[in-house]
């Protein structure tokens, strides 16, 4: 439908292009944006004619051009009454709910803990930007008291961070220092780089006495149904501050995406799900008896729990029904295959591989096999691996039985005794917080070791290898990924060569 001038004047601040069959919506509210994506779905006219309607009827409150600042009302939070009333219909009572998958909403979450970041971060169709344990140097008071504890044991927690950040900021200065006198300067080398350096090194090697209740900030990018989902999973958690969250993160969508996001609530399904399994598993499983020692030795990061002896076979099969004939199926691709050597399979899936650039992601064809591993790491490394959202996670609660990490660079610059003292000196008083053993979870140091599970498609698991084992990462998560590497190898050799693995152990890595 051709528009007049008067609608194209009108549209004009609103779309990059008047004419462009691809063209950038900006300056319109999120759920607007929403709406007029929706009507592509049911109208027949194109989104500038459609938006220019919106424009004409004034549902948008434009003034001279500009989208005028929406009312406060209480419970619609300004949203424009066309898209309120669409979505209403569509969204609420139709079910239609990918709608909402057009409306972004950034959030900018600040002083939360670390235990409460990684919760936020388990949001698979998200973007986060977190504070770094690297370049940011967290000073005495950087910590959240988890709501719950009782007065005696709120007394002991305080008293086990302010410890670690005592440490943490007596042995920062010195670390510094002996760095400084045992690294040379690179050539060309401003002081300002080397500076920096040096810093990131010093912090990479002290983040270990940081406490997971450790104070941070977080940018979350998500779309409204991905973020209605976060918000009803923190609102139904154990724990206070996670849903203390929940609830402002809550409050501070409804003023970009007030329709999208209001029946964000507690869910009793999911807050019971933990509490069920957990009592059915009391009867068929008997865990351990005893707790481990602080001083434990880590002897096995990677443990390989199943994978498909079919691997090869699967994802050739993926890869050649891509390329196939259309008169191709299944099934007689199967066939072929079955009769093929593993040699031949190995070169189908080499060939997939034939050019693939240093950016290039592996074929989507390996995501046809998966593998799961169980991971024994310190939470600093974990913090960092936990953003990997194609990964399928299972975490356990953070405790200090599993011992911790001293990074070998330490004990090389003589302060690993100090470090491992204030480590050790946790323990015990970490051990009378029993009473409440999420809350505990804050006063474990980012240095102690947890277990979580994994299961990840080949695919996924090329990207974790290559992004995490390069020369920049930091030695703990390196070290996973390596592991991940050499057990994978040896259940799929014809892998081996295939990754794009740094296999080398540096000093002073950093990630």
């Amino acid at each position: 439908m051709a528009l007049d001038d008067a609608s194209r004047a009108r549209i004009a601040p609103y779309v990059s292009s008047l004419t462009e069959d691809v063209f950038a919506l900006t300056g319109l509210p999120e759920e607007v944006i929403a709406v007029l994506f929706a009507y592509y779905s049911r109208s027949r006219d194109d989104l500038r004619t459609n938006l220019a309607r919106l424009l004409a009827d004034q549902d948008l409150g434009v003034v001279d051009g500009e989208v005028a600042a929406r009312p406060a009302l209480a419970s619609l939070h300004g949203a424009t009454a066309k898209a309120r009333a669409f979505h209403e219909k569509w969204v609420v009572g139709y079910g239609h709910a990918s709608v909402a998958e057009h409306a972004v909403v950034h959030l900018a979450i600040e002083n939360v803990s670390i235990v409460a970041s990684k919760v936020i971060e388990d949001l698979r169709l998200g973007a986060f930007t977190e504070k770094s344990t690297r370049y940011v140097v967290f000073d005495q008071h950087s910590y959240v008291e988890p709501p719950g504890l009782s007065p005696a044991a709120a007394a002991t927690y305080r008293s086990i961070v302010e410890r670690l950040f005592r440490v943490y900021l007596d042995l920062m200065p010195k670390v510094t220092n002996a760095l400084h006198a045992r690294t040379p300067r690179a050539e060309g080398q401003s002081d300002a780089a080397y500076a920096s350096a040096i810093k990131g090194q010093a912090c990479d090697l002290l983040r270990g006495l940081l406490p997971a209740g450790t104070r941070t900030n977080l940018g979350l990018t998500a779309n409204a149904r991905a973020l209605e989902g976060l918000l009803s999973k923190m609102l139904s958690h154990p724990l206070g501050e996670v849903v203390t969250a929940g609830e402002a993160m809550l409050r501070a969508s409804l003023h970009v995406a007030p329709t999208l996001v209001k029946y964000a609530a507690r869910n009793e399904y999911r807050a019971g799900v933990s509490k069920a399994v957990g009592d059915v598993l009391r009867r068929v499983y008997t865990p351990p008896a005893g707790g481990m020692s602080a001083t434990m030795v880590l002897t096995q990061p990677v443990r390989l729990v199943r994978h498909d002896k079919d691997a090869l076979e699967r994802v050739a099969l993926a890869l050649a029904y891509d390329g196939a004939d259309p008169h191709a199926h299944a099934s007689g691709l199967i066939d072929g295959l079955r009769h093929a050597s593993a040699r031949e399979l190995e070169d189908v899936v080499a060939a997939a591989f034939a050019g693939r650039g240093p950016h290039d992601p592996a074929p989507r064809g390996l995501e046809a096999s998966a593998m799961t591993f169980e991971l024994m790491l310190d939470y600093g490394a974990y913090r960092d691996l936990q953003r990997h959202r194609l990964v399928s996670p299972a975490t356990q609660r953070l405790t200090c039985h599993l011992g911790f990490e001293t990074p070998a660079e330490l004990a090389d610059l003589g302060f690993a005794d100090a470090y491992q003292e204030a480590l050790l000196g946790v323990y015990d008083l970490w051990l009378t917080l029993d009473g409440h053993p999420l809350e505990a979870q804050y006063a474990v140091p980012l240095a102690y070791r947890m277990r979580t599970l994994w299961t990840l498609n080949l695919r996924e698991l090329f990207h974790v290898i290559e992004l995490r084992s390069a020369r920049q990462g930091h030695a703990s998560y390196r070290r996973i990924a390596q592991g991940l590497y050499r057990t994978a190898s040896i259940v799929h050799p014809w892998l081996k060569d295939l990754i794009r693995v740094d296999l080398n152990d540096y000093a002073f890595a950093r990630g």
